[in-house]
């Protein structure tokens, strides 16, 4: 039911809709939440505030901050869809994308800040308690405003959902802690009907701590992509299917990703025959690049590895070296597998490993020496060269 109203109204508001990668459109997902939420939560906050007046309630009062709150973090919202709509400039080469993320950070900080006030509020009233006298019509309008946050938060959702935007979700996260928090305020009002007034500073503390938690997971979402995470599986998968595709590439390998909001950068390593001209090679490289620009709408930059499997030796150096590193568990896998010399003591073999993440260098040192020792065992005259995947490198590996 949400998801087609909120279609339904998306649909007749913003134009191109669909085109979710467009930051005009983006802007317009951001002006829509935003402004519901402002005046949305400008009506409850109304409500809550004069009834926590006129009740002497610090948990209501609380609430309707906490809900006040909203309204400055969906302004908050807004500006960081606009300023993330601007294009690259001399200063920032990779455009304002990240101002998504930002916008969503500078929530998480507010909640904080409001949940300490909170807390510090309901912990005195707990010490200095006060009969909150609170009429079931007030009870049964206060729940209404539960109702209403409970909508706006699910629409924010969806529009999050609709343009995968962590901004808009983390907005949905602050509205539905409201709802929690203003659940809690209920309770403590039929509490306080039975006279037990102490309840009612005991659930500030719980709408503290709502916030809180709220603010933890929302800068827990955030942090990731602003300091620069790991590329999702479906990334990689995506990324190696593309290159993958084309004549010659036999490995895909060294995936690195970074992300600027909407913008991707994409670097990759491909296995290709070595005996094929460079001409054709550049031609090759070109064509990927082409393929993820128009596969995935990344920019990506295609390093060549010329791999020489028709030497004599490859086959029962490839096996052995496999055999190797199934063996060994802190080893995921292997490639670049290339063989240099026609003599066996003038001869090395080089590839590169891609170590199981976490591993210390101690560790990393331990795994290149028993890989080496184990493979001159079966071919004591080559010399090996192993290299080691960086962590911010990834090999797709199908499950």
């Amino acid at each position: 039911m949400m998801k087609r109203f909120t279609h339904w109204v998306v649909a007749r508001t913003i134009p191109d809709y669909d085109q979710i990668e467009d930051l005009k459109v983006r802007l317009g997902y951001g002006l829509l939440e935003g402004w519901v939420s402002i005046v949305l939560n400008a009506v409850l906050f109304a409500v809550k505030f004069a009834l926590g007046l006129v009740l002497g309630s610090v948990a209501l009062t609380a609430d309707a901050v906490h809900t006040l709150s909203d309204c400055a973090t969906s302004a908050v919202i807004i500006v960081g869809f606009k300023v993330a709509r601007k294009p690259s400039d001399r200063e920032h080469p990779f455009g304002h994308g990240r101002m998504e993320a930002v916008a969503s950070l500078v929530v998480a900080v507010l909640l904080f800040v409001v949940s300490a006030e909170f807390l510090q509020q309901s912990v005195r009233r707990i010490i200095d308690p006060k009969a909150v006298a609170a009429g079931w019509v007030a009870v049964l309008a206060i729940s209404l405003t539960i109702v209403v946050k409970h909508w706006l938060g699910s629409f924010a959702f969806e529009l999050g959902r609709m343009i995968d935007s962590k901004a808009l979700k983390a907005d949905a996260m602050h509205h539905w802690s409201d709802v929690w928090a203003t659940a809690l305020v209920v309770v403590a009002f039929i509490a306080g009907r039975f006279g037990w007034p102490r309840l009612d500073g005991i659930m500030g503390v719980g709408v503290a701590l709502i916030i809180a938690y709220s603010a933890y997971g929302i800068s827990q979402e955030i942090i990731g992509p602003l300091l620069g995470e790991a590329p999702k599986r479906e990334t990689l998968r995506r990324i190696h299917e593309l290159a993958s595709a084309h004549e010659g590439v036999s490995g895909v390998h060294d995936i690195t990703v970074h992300k600027y909001g909407r913008t991707m950068l994409v670097s990759l390593h491909v296995e290709v025959p070595d005996h094929v001209s460079a001409g054709v090679l550049h031609e090759t490289a070109e064509a990927i690049e082409e393929s993820i620009l128009q596969g995935m709408g990344a920019t990506a930059v295609v390093h060549i590895d010329p791999i020489n499997k028709d030497h004599p030796w490859y086959p029962a150096i490839r096996a052995k070296i496999q055999e190797i590193v199934s063996a060994e568990p802190r080893v995921q896998s292997f490639h670049d597998l290339r063989v240099v010399g026609s003599v066996p003591s003038r001869s090395k073999v080089v590839f590169d490993i891609v170590p199981s993440r976490g591993l210390d260098e101690m560790e990393m040192l331990d795994v290149i020496r028993g890989i080496d020792a184990t493979f001159r065992a079966a071919f004591p005259e080559m010399r090996t060269v192993i290299e080691v995947e960086p962590q911010f490198r990834y090999t797709h590996r199908a499950e």
